[in-house]
């Protein structure tokens, strides 16, 4: 058998003996051995009936060995072998290894961040419009509209047979093939968009929820069969969402799980957690299993829905502040756009514009929010009101072509497309090279190569070209080297590109905007 390199080899096996529930009481694990002679092991996984499966991503060419152990005869007697190939696909994701902030594809090709909230993608629910039809519609928009990344929860909803999703019963620990293979389905299609999936193990709390399991073994168990299923594709793993729910006595239950989820995979998938109130990634930072810093801080907007500079200048100064640990940092939950949740809490005094919560936002607020996070060097995942949380707390069902969300799902698709179009990666956080008139002002730089400035509120801004970091002159050879520089102006809400002209890199760039909305400026070593 061949398989692509990235890709995913599988093969089933049947149990020989009989069990009252195989998910508890067969241990089974599969040995690989690489062309190299590495060796790698990974779970199998229980299937329904008698069925086992081994799920793998090859990242080497050559043959690959396998054997398997097990405590079930017959799944102890299998073995076999598959040929890796050469291909052109990109595999998951990982810390970029030049540039730590930033991320990779496991074939070296620079990943563009841009994320979505699904959190009930994997659910069914038909009186909420929540299908598999209209699953696969959401990711095939999310995909055309430039998301690289959905991040959603396996509990929390209903599985497509009307029970829970992923346990009949948490204490027996009896699990509901059914809806995985469901999942299975929605997943394969999210990754052939081109679009990495974030799995929310669960949430602190709720009837399906980590604290629903009966010990630790239970949760580690269930860890490690996600692991089993799921690290073959193109996802990574959020370990808990809003852990700090459950209490901070319960900070040991995530250690366990983390440290799970990173024995289990021999992919090296990256591992995360999501908080709730105010922790970040300082709380998990010294862990080997956490692989970068997700956090949510919302910011709430006064009564006229838009959010003031400081507010939005908040926002970025804690990611910033994140950053110190070395790792990537997202921030995974910190505006709704235009959420209405209509009467289940009492938001009156927010509910104009469509709008019904502090950190719910309309375009304005919506899109300066996501700009400002960009420019702190760190990433972000938006949430629509119609298709976040899978028409449960929208007045309406889930319906990603609703028209009310057309202006933001364009900005986002002009902010990634103007990215995109530069090496954001090796771009640096320098705001001292900048100052603005009337309000924020942020800087990204290569530094005499190009400099990107975002503004907000302002009339107008004065740039430093020829310094280097934090604004000290550079009195080196390259400083002497003062060159010219081609200047446009960028307009985020049409993705139209003005040009502005030219300057020498000794200059001091002085620019008056068109007007007090968000501008940005490109200026380029010509």
């Amino acid at each position: 058998m061949k398989v692509d390199r990235f890709g995913v080899f599988e093969c089933a096996f049947q149990a020989q003996s009989c069990y009252d529930n195989p998910y508890v009481q067969v241990e089974a694990e599969a040995m690989l051995q690489s062309p190299t002679g590495e060796l790698k092991h990974i779970p199998l996984f229980w299937d329904g009936g008698d069925t086992w499966r081994l799920r793998f991503s090859p990242d080497c060419v050559g043959v690959w060995r396998y054997r398997i152990q097990a405590t079930d005869p017959g799944l102890a007697a299998a073995q076999g072998a598959f040929e890796c190939v050469p291909s052109n696909r990109h595999g998951s994701i990982e810390p970029m290894k030049l540039h730590p902030f930033h991320f990779q594809y496991q074939n070296g090709e620079p990943f563009f961040w841009m994320g979505d909230t699904g959190w009930r993608a994997f659910a069914t629910c038909p009186e909420e419009k929540l299908t598999r039809e209209a699953v696969l519609h959401y990711f095939d928009e999310r995909a055309a509209q430039g998301f690289s990344y959905i991040h959603v929860e396996l509990m929390g909803g209903l599985g497509q047979d009307g029970q829970q999703q992923v346990m009949f019963d948490f204490h027996e620990e009896t699990l509901n093939s059914a809806f995985f293979q469901e999942v299975d389905v929605r997943l394969q299609y999210m990754n052939a968009k081109n679009i990495i999936c974030g799995i929310v193990l669960a949430w602190a709390n709720g009837k399906e929820s980590w604290s629903a399991f009966a010990s630790t073994e239970a949760r580690r168990r269930y860890a490690r069969y996600v692991v089993a299923r799921y690290s073959a594709y193109e996802v990574m793993f959020i370990a808990s969402g809003e852990w700090d729910l459950s209490g901070r006595d319960t900070k040991p239950w995530y250690l366990a799980i983390g440290q799970e989820l990173m024995d289990a995979d021999p992919h090296n998938r990256l591992r995360t957690i999501h908080p709730c109130r105010g922790y970040n990634i300082r709380e998990f930072a010294a862990e080997p299993w956490l692989s970068f810093g997700d956090y949510q801080q919302t910011y709430e907007a006064p009564a006229d829905r838009e959010a003031t500079a400081p507010q939005r200048h908040a926002l970025r100064s804690q990611l910033l502040w994140s950053k110190v640990y070395g790792k990537p940092v997202v921030n995974a939950e910190f505006a709704y756009y235009l959420r209405r949740m209509g009467t289940e809490r009492n938001y009156n005094r927010y509910a104009i514009d469509g709008v019904d919560k502090p950190h719910s936002h309309t375009r304005t607020s919506f899109r300066r929010a996501c700009w400002s996070l960009m420019m702190a060097g760190g990433y972000f995942v938006a949430a629509f009101g119609t298709t976040y949380y899978g028409g449960w707390r929208e007045i309406g069902p889930f319906n990603v072509d609703d028209p009310k969300n057309d202006e933001a799902e364009s900005d986002l698709s002009i902010l990634a497309g103007f990215f995109r179009g530069l090496p954001w990666w090796r771009l640096q956080v320098d705001d001292s090279l900048v100052k603005g008139h009337g309000g924020n002002c942020y800087c990204l730089a290569e530094l005499r190569e190009r400099y990107v400035v975002f503004a907000e509120e302002c009339d107008s801004l004065q740039l430093t070209l020829n310094a280097g970091p934090q604004g000290i002159y550079a009195f080196t050879p390259e400083a002497n080297d003062i060159g010219s520089y081609t200047v446009e102006i960028f307009d985020p809400r049409s993705g139209e590109t003005r040009p502005f002209g030219s300057c020498r890199g000794s200059d001091k760039l002085d620019m008056k905007l068109p007007d007090k909305q968000d501008w940005v400026v490109l200026v380029t070593r010509a």
